[in-house]
């Protein structure tokens, strides 16, 4: 049957395609700053024990081949961190779901408000009714 094949393609072609991209998510990452996010974790740990950089960069160069300054390791600590805490203040978070077929799905939460956000038609005040007061709208605000 020659169509039944590329019928079977078709229907499995997101999940092939996620198992693959899942496989290259074990790879290296290809910059520093990317290997260095794959391994913040760890490094994180390090330095909440107490441990210092100078050591942390030894063992990422000794166990994960990242050859880096300390300058350089202590850059991309404060750029994790500042970006870590930028994601937390914005009050939105993004949650992984992973269904039952192996569908992966970002999922969009918006931060919560304990009350809604009034929506006023400041245009329509400022012009009026017929919209043709630009007077009074550089007037008004200038």
């Amino acid at each position: 049957m020659p169509g039944g094949h590329d019928a079977d393609n078709s229907t499995n072609w997101a999940i092939q395609a996620r198992t693959r991209l899942a496989l290259r998510r074990a790879e290296k990452p290809a910059t520093k700053a990317g290997q260095i996010r794959a391994l913040w974790p760890d490094v994180e740990a390090a330095l909440a024990v107490g441990q210092n950089v100078k050591s942390i960069c030894r063992w990422l160069e000794d166990d994960a081949g990242i050859t880096l300054g300390v300058t350089s390791l202590t850059s991309y600590i404060s750029r994790i961190r500042r970006n870590e805490a930028a994601n937390r203040s914005s009050g939105a978070t993004v949650k992984q779901c992973v269904h039952a077929d192996t569908k992966s799905t970002l999922e969009f939460q918006p931060a919560r408000t304990s009350k809604p956000i009034p929506v006023t038609d400041h245009l329509h005040e400022v012009l009026g009714t017929n919209g043709s007061s630009t007077k009074r709208l550089f007037a008004k605000n200038f």
